[in-house]
């Protein structure tokens, strides 16, 4: 699966050195990771990028074609509350890199229990 950072960086009219400096990173490090020859070592990189493009990392990795990023002031007040309980159960419960609340948010998005 090919990663959208070279797309990104053309469209907001960046070169390589221009983006690497913004992001505190090399420019051959930026082509390299705009090729797929090397992968950014941590997730942590890859959303920093992500931030620096205003789009979640699914859209950067190629694996979702939303570029839209979700925050809170998206959710009407029964989807906050929800939310809310949601987040404060699991970081109650499940110590901090225990699990993975994307993979659980996008299996709640495939389950369909609600329709939208």
């Amino acid at each position: 699966m090919k990663n959208r950072l070279k797309e990104l960086r053309i469209e907001k009219g960046l070169t390589q050195e221009e983006l690497g400096n913004q992001l505190g990173l090399a420019n051959n490090t930026i082509s390299r990771y705009e090729t797929g020859s090397n992968e950014p070592p941590k997730f942590e990189t890859w959303q920093k990028i992500a931030d620096f493009f205003h789009v979640p990392t699914e859209y950067l990795l190629g694996i979702t074609n939303d570029r839209v990023t979700l925050t809170i002031n998206d959710l009407n007040s029964a989807e906050e509350d929800a939310y809310k309980r949601i987040t404060a159960m699991l970081s109650e419960d499940y110590p901090k890199g225990s699990i993975s609340k994307n993979k659980i948010g996008r299996l709640l998005a495939d389950e369909g229990l609600w329709e939208e």
